[in-house]
C-alpha cells in the first residue's frame, strides 16, 4: 500500500493549512538565521519574498531596510497570514503581499532590489524557466537569493522526496547551472559548517 502523500508543505490549505504554516515557522528558524547572515541588504533596497508563507521573513526584512519589503504566494492561506503578521507595514503601504504563481508573476520588470525564497523552489515548475521570470522582475545589478534545508546531500532527502508531494531538491552546482542560464551574471554559495543548510546568493 503507498503511503498517503504531504501535500501542505506545497500549497498549504484550509484549517490544517494554518497549523503547516505554524510548524514551518518554527521548524525553519535555523534556516532564515543562517540565510540573513549571508546576505547583504542594503537600507534602501526593494524586496520581495516568494513563497512568504506565514510572512516571517517579510517581517525581518522590514527591520533591515527603509524601503518596501513585499511577498508573494498561491496560498490562501499563506497570503492571510503574511498579511495579518505584517498589519502594520501593510496598513502603511510598506508592505504588498500578492497572491500570485512564481511561474507567471503580474510584477513589472526590474522592479526589485532583492527577492528571496526560503524552503520553496523545491516546489517550483519548470525551475529553468522560472528562474528566468524571477530573473525579470530583478533590478540590474540586484540579488537573488535561495535558502534551503538540504544542499542535496542531506540523509533525509529520499525520505522527504517520497512523501512531500511535488518536491524536488538541488545541489549548489545544480542551482548555479540553472541560474546562469537564467540571465545572472554571478552565484555564489554558502552551506552552513557541520550541517546540510545550504543559501545560494544570485547577482543579476
Amino acid at each position: 500500500m503507498t503511503a498517503k502523500k504531504i501535500t501542505q508543505c506545497r500549497k498549504p490549505h484550509g484549517e490544517e493549512g494554518i497549523q503547516t504554516i505554524k510548524n514551518m515557522n518554527e521548524n525553519h528558524k535555523d534556516i532564515s538565521k543562517f540565510a540573513f547572515e549571508c546576505v547583504n541588504v542594503g537600507k534602501n533596497d526593494r524586496i520581495l519574498d516568494i513563497g512568504c508563507g506565514g510572512g516571517v521573513n517579510i517581517e525581518k526584512f522590514l527591520k533591515l531596510t527603509e524601503n518596501n519589503v513585499d511577498g508573494l504566494d498561491y496560498s490562501e492561506i499563506s497570503v492571510a497570514e503574511s498579511i495579518k503578521r505584517n498589519k502594520k507595514a501593510v496598513d502603511e503601504k510598506r508592505c504588498e503581499v500578492i497572491p500570485a504563481d512564481v511561474s507567471n508573476m503580474p510584477i513589472e520588470d526590474e522592479t526589485y532590489d532583492l527577492v528571496s525564497a526560503f524552503e520553496t523552489i523545491y516546489f517550483w515548475p519548470d525551475i529553468k524557466n522560472t528562474f528566468k521570470e524571477v530573473s525579470r522582475i530583478i533590478k540590474e545589478n540586484g540579488q537573488f537569493m535561495i535558502a534551503q534545508g538540504t544542499d542535496g546531500n542531506h540523509p533525509d532527502d529520499e525520505k522527504w522526496l517520497s512523501t512531500v508531494e511535488g518536491m524536488r531538491v538541488y545541489t549548489a552546482n545544480q542551482l548555479k547551472d540553472y541560474l546562469i542560464n537564467a540571465g545572472f551574471s554571478s552565484v555564489e554559495s554558502f552551506k552552513k559548517e557541520d550541517d546540510y543548510i545550504l543559501v545560494v546568493i544570485a547577482k543579476k
